[in-house]
């Protein structure tokens, strides 16, 4: 397990399970970051985040259909992981770098 994961939430990226964009903490959905045939991976190593149903695929600005949003916190995923391990570790995970 990498040891950026919160021990609450499991998430490198937020230490409260919580909603990533509102804050809000009820009828949460767990996002995986890299999904597909990283979802396992993400999983693994707490590349996920929090969203409210809104946020995650049930509208409109939801993460599933925000390209920038996804993007967004791709970046921030990487970078986080990036803070305690190589580049070089990060791509033989996921496979792509979305920093550059």
């Amino acid at each position: 397990m990498s040891e950026l994961r919160h021990p609450k939430t499991g998430s490198i990226l937020q230490d409260k399970k919580e909603c990533y964009v509102t804050g809000v903490t009820k009828y949460l959905h767990k996002h995986h970051i890299f999904g597909g045939a990283n979802r396992d991976i993400s999983e693994r190593e707490g590349f996920y985040i929090w969203l409210t149903p809104h946020w995650h695929n049930m509208g409109d600005r939801g993460i599933h259909f925000n390209k920038e949003f996804d993007l967004k916190v791709k970046r921030e995923c990487q970078a986080k992981y990036e803070e305690t391990h190589s580049r070089e570790e990060f791509m033989a995970l996921i496979g792509r770098n979305y920093l550059d």
